[in-house]
């Protein structure tokens, strides 16, 4: 006999035996009363990528020897085919659904794929996590005689000591759980952003000048030269446009193609926050990558060392002083803390026996001693190149189950409906999706970070037609949404109830106080582009100081303001 929607989630609540239902409600569907506004999503989608791994990246970009013109266009591209899949692909899905992707996953394809995914994707953003806790522990090194830690494992004790500490700070803020999180991204994404729009601004004059002695004229002939060469450090041919739009797309694929931001648009009320994504990506993977890579270059040259053996913190340290490294520290904590948080939730969905608080304990922990071995961030882009083509079959997956089955007649979550233990059509996908992905890879031609882009696209087509021929039913006449999922807005939780959100008051001195200290940092970065750019590098000692009381009233004004807010939205 055939269960209908509110049994069905009924027996997956109980198959999960999560007899400790957290606050952030892991196995229920979102009623309206815990739904959030746009504001949260776009201080934490801008928060969550103006953050550590722009650092990391913006400066790898420049040692992979990608041009001045590609590196543009190629994200400017990339990016917006991200926001794409954002908003119309995993945000339509996450508000209608309202489930985590762990606990979609596990009712469309049983206890098998969910397993596999959700260590996949838990370690995914573990190593994610670690690799930003060991980006903010690198500032703080600055301050120390311990040396860069840019190899495959630690050098010095006195390190490992540091990422522990940086690590268990982390930890105890993403036990605050999403709403705060949001708002500690909202308060410092504006910041961060300024902090590689200044850094980008003072580096130009400095790195036209350090051209001019070499007998370069023009911006774009230094940026050619300098920065953005072509070349690689060992004079290879670098990658091209198409390879940069594929990875400024790929790189968040787990989130978005991947459907793992289920778990966090869950939340949304509308479908349409999906393209506050844009804040992320045009902000933090355009502007913050272009900076970081100006800031980098610059550094290097001034230091007189290769790029490649410096880490974040001393990049930023030559240029910012010590605002720089408050810069890379919170830069970590906007990345590590909301990556711990969705590798929590999926490690829970694979111990739902034990409390959710525990395992993100435990989570924390493991991350904290993966933080401590440098090769997390050293080779970032090469080991989420891995991730992203291991997960994406299974997002394209989910993104057929809800788009491509009911058109063809087929309810979602179809397996749960007709109680089978396995969905095996998505046991197959994704096995075919993985060889696929191998077979790609093996191909000198094919770069490893576009190689996403067809194994998640077949993955999308193969598996309504798998479904078609398996014992997958076809229901005529029904609203297979509805079916499926329930109504659109869950019933409530008991003793709660819609509140109304008034709008929030921009006329509170506090946060035009907050708005004008940005203004000026940004304002008087310029300064330096007057007179002779040989006097830039000059300013920048004045600019370094102007940083530190622009910066602390800005905090003190931001963080009152958004806690003011909070309580009005209350």
């Amino acid at each position: 006999m055939a269960m209908n929607a509110q049994s069905a989630e009924a027996v997956a609540s109980v198959e999960t035996d999560d007899s400790a239902q957290s606050e952030e409600l892991e196995y229920q569907r979102i009623p309206p009363s815990r739904q959030l506004s746009g504001k949260y999503f776009l201080g934490s989608y801008s928060g969550e990528h103006v953050a550590g791994t722009e650092f990391v990246i913006g400066a790898a970009l420049v040692s992979l020897g990608v041009s001045t013109s590609d590196l543009i266009w190629g994200l400017i591209l990339g990016n917006f085919m991200a926001v794409l899949s954002w908003a119309l692909i995993c945000a339509p899905v996450a508000t209608r659904a309202r489930m985590t992707v762990y606990w979609y996953l596990a009712r469309l394809a049983g206890k098998k794929v969910s397993l596999i995914y959700n260590l996949i994707n838990g370690l995914f953003y573990a190593v994610i996590a670690g690799a930003m806790i060991t980006v903010s522990a690198s500032a703080f090194r600055v301050l120390t005689d311990i040396p860069p830690q840019t190899g495959l494992y630690p050098t010095s004790i006195s390190f490992v000591v540091l990422a522990l500490f940086v690590g268990a700070f982390t930890v105890w803020l993403t036990l605050k759980g999403f709403k705060r999180i949001a708002n500690f991204s909202t308060v410092c994404a504006p910041w961060m952003a300024i902090m590689f729009l200044v850094s980008g601004i003072l580096s130009v004059p400095i790195v036209t000048h350090l051209g001019a002695e070499q007998g370069m004229t023009g911006l774009g002939a230094v940026l050619d030269g300098l920065v953005w060469t072509g070349s690689t450090p060992d004079g290879e041919p670098g990658i091209n446009m198409w390879v940069i739009a594929a990875w400024a797309w790929g790189i968040n694929l787990p989130m978005h193609l991947g459907m793992s931001d289920m778990s966090i648009l869950r939340f949304a009320r509308k479908s349409s926050y999906g393209f506050f994504s844009a804040a992320g990506m045009y902000i933090g993977h355009f502007m913050a990558w272009v900076c970081a890579g100006i800031l980098g270059a610059t550094s290097a040259m001034l230091l007189k060392e290769s790029l490649v053996d410096l880490d974040p913190g001393a990049i930023a340290f030559r240029l910012l002083g010590g605002m720089g490294l408050i810069a890379v520290v919170i830069a970590g904590w906007t990345t590590s803390i909301p990556s711990l948080y969705r590798s929590g939730l999926a490690f829970q969905s694979v111990f739902h026996r034990h409390k959710p608080y525990a395992v993100n304990v435990a989570v924390g922990v493991v991350t904290t001693m993966l933080a401590c071995f440098p090769f997390a961030f050293s080779s970032l882009l090469n080991v989420l190149s891995w991730f992203v083509i291991a997960m994406a079959p299974v997002g394209a997956i989910i993104a057929a189950e809800h788009f491509a089955l009911p058109r063809a007649g087929i309810r979602p979550l179809w397996r749960e409906h007709q109680g089978e233990t396995d969905n095996k059509p998505a046991i197959q996908t994704w096995v075919v999706g993985a060889i696929l992905g191998a077979l790609l890879i093996a191909i000198p031609q094919v770069h490893l970070f576009t190689v996403f882009i067809p194994v998640w696209g077949i993955s999308f087509f193969l598996y309504p037609l798998l479904c078609r021929r398996s014992v997958a039913r076809v229901e005529a006449d029904i609203d297979h949404y509805a079916e499926a999922y329930g109504p659109v807005d869950p019933p409530e939780l008991p003793g709660e109830t819609p509140q109304p959100h008034p709008p929030v008051n921009r006329r509170d001195p506090l946060y035009w106080t907050a708005f004008a200290c940005l203004l000026v940092m940004v304002l008087a970065s310029f300064w330096a582009w007057l007179g002779e750019s040989a006097a830039a590098l000059q300013y920048v000692e004045t600019y370094k100081w102007l940083l530190v009381p622009l910066t602390l009233l800005y905090f003190v004004t931001a963080t009152i303001w958004i806690q003011r807010r909070r309580e009005v939205s209350k």
